[in-house]
């Protein structure tokens, strides 16, 4: 993914999020995001991350349909011993294994049920740009390797009311961004998959 399609996506996002905070009509949210790895990323790293976190923005252009932006941050370490190949062999011994994920995405989402509903269901797609960061240290050695990716994110997800104006959510969702760049063992696709339970709270201005 070349730098200026990189560079248009986070604008984009960037400009889209703060005009539907403007407006009235927007859910806007924070949430507590646990990731855990699939896939050929789950071969570098098995453990589940507890570090991470999401704002969010979502303006309603109907009861049933948002569309909207949001920033989020997975971290992920491992102490191991395992050993792993890198592109010119392979190491073990006792090393730390870290990967941080940012993900810059635009997203859509369709409400099931009534507006008036205390829980209301509902599906969302996600997509952007993902700037990805893995690294390894072993003794006095240290590897990295970071790219952007485009990626997308479908998600599942609900809404329970609190008080007016104010819901706890709850999401699955699905996070994969595509081969970019070379990888820090030579592999042939540097792909990285993680799914993630989204939990926070959010607040509505406007009607819902």
């Amino acid at each position: 993914m070349n730098a200026m399609k990189i560079l248009k996506t986070l604008v984009f996002t960037a400009l889209f999020a703060a005009t539907a905070m403007a407006q009235n009509q927007v859910l806007s949210g924070i949430t507590w995001n646990i990731g855990l790895p699939s896939g050929r990323m789950s071969d570098f790293m098995d453990k589940a991350s507890f570090g991470g976190f999401a704002i969010e923005g979502r303006r309603f252009l109907s009861e049933e349909f948002s569309v909207g932006g949001s920033f989020s941050w997975n971290y992920w370490s491992e102490l191991t011993d395992q050993t792993i190949p890198l592109e010119h062999g392979a190491v073990g011994g006792t090393q730390i294994r870290y990967i941080n994920s940012f993900p810059f995405l635009v997203n859509a989402h369709y409400y099931i049920g009534d507006r008036k509903d205390q829980i209301r269901p509902y599906l969302g797609l996600n997509v952007g740009a993902y700037y990805i960061l893995q690294r390894l240290d072993i003794g006095v050695w240290s590897f990295q390797n970071d790219h952007w990716h485009f990626g997308l994110a479908p998600e599942a997800g609900f809404m329970i009311e609190m008080s007016r104006g104010t819901y706890f959510m709850a999401t699955a969702r699905y996070n994969y961004a595509f081969d970019s760049g070379s990888t820090m063992g030579g592999d042939s696709k540097n792909t990285y998959a993680y799914w993630g339970i989204n939990l926070g709270v959010s607040w509505m201005s406007g009607w819902f």
